[in-house]
């Protein structure tokens, strides 16, 4: 798999963007900036709602998930200007509040950004089924691996605070 990797970058020297973009389908374009557009919105939300975090922990979480998402929109920035795929508008550096809304828990975001985490697994897993560049393909393939790493230590993380959601007893 290592040596197929290395004959397509080696293949990719030297192309141009136009020669690039008649690698890749509407659809894989389309996933990239539509990726990129959810990511900026998760990254928005994410760091508007770690103004409202009280546990200390939990900000440390937030610190953590902030600079993987970040590190996934540089990824897919990079991507889509290597396709010469134009950017969408990103959202502002950073966000700041004035007031602190009680109603703002952290039962509340972590169930909010789990909600999104789960939204994501299934949404990359489409991406990679209807990829056929290989290389995209594999970069579905990693950014679904994470979402569902991600997902299993949020799960875990979420119980040791009591914030998932317990489902009623089942009784015969």
């Amino acid at each position: 798999m290592k040596s197929l990797k290395l004959l397509q970058r080696a293949k990719d020297i030297g192309k141009s963007v136009e020669d690039k973009q008649d690698e890749i389908t509407v659809a894989e374009v389309w996933h990239l900036y539509k990726h990129l557009i959810m990511r900026y919105k998760v990254l928005e939300t994410t760091k508007t709602l770690k103004n409202y975090v009280k546990f200390s922990d939990f900000k440390v979480v937030i610190r953590i998930g902030i600079k993987g998402l970040q590190e996934q929109v540089d990824l897919i920035e990079n991507l889509m200007n290597e396709y010469g795929i134009p950017l969408p508008e990103r959202p502002p550096v950073d966000f700041r509040s004035v007031s602190i809304l009680e109603i703002i828990t952290d039962r509340y975001i972590f169930r909010r950004i789990f909600r999104g985490i789960q939204f994501f697994i299934p949404f990359h897993a489409s991406a990679y089924i209807q990829s056929t560049t290989p290389k995209l393909r594999e970069f579905f393939k990693k950014m679904l691996i994470e979402e569902i790493s991600i997902y299993d230590k949020f799960v875990e993380y979420g119980k040791t605070r009591g914030f998932e959601y317990v489902p009623p007893i089942y009784k015969k």
